[in-house]
């Protein structure tokens, strides 16, 4: 998967525990496939505490997502390909947070906000594999 990572129309999106809990999944992969995005992958991947630390720089973030570490050691990692990616994905991830909660922050579903983001968390997240 490291290789079509390589590929600049490549991005992710993680499914957090409250997805599953509130049976969120379908409706998710729904939007994305309805925005016009490919999932071409999905993997099972293993957080510790110290992974969603270097996932999370900012201090409320780290918080919040510090109070979901028992349910946050495996999650469903998918891979989606489409055309300007990074920017579209994060920008469908704030809509869909908002139509799920009411909430653009937290909740839902993570992607990564910038290219370098995406390159930062990717070795975080697939560093199994390297």
């Amino acid at each position: 998967m490291r290789k079509l990572i390589k590929n600049k129309c490549v991005s992710f999106y993680l499914l957090k525990p409250e997805t599953y809990l509130f049976g969120k999944h379908h409706f998710i992969r729904n939007k994305i496939k309805a925005a016009g995005f490919k999932i071409i992958g999905k993997q099972k991947i293993q957080l510790t505490f110290s992974d969603l630390m270097a996932l999370y720089p900012n201090l409320m973030a780290r918080i919040t997502m510090s109070l979901r570490v028992p349910f946050l050691m495996d999650l469903d990692m998918y891979f989606v390909e489409g055309d300007n990616v990074v920017p579209r994905l994060n920008a469908l991830k704030y809509d869909i947070r908002q139509e799920l909660s009411g909430a653009k922050l937290g909740g839902f579903l993570h992607t990564p906000d910038s290219p370098t983001e995406l390159q930062q968390h990717l070795s975080i997240l697939l560093k199994s594999q390297s």
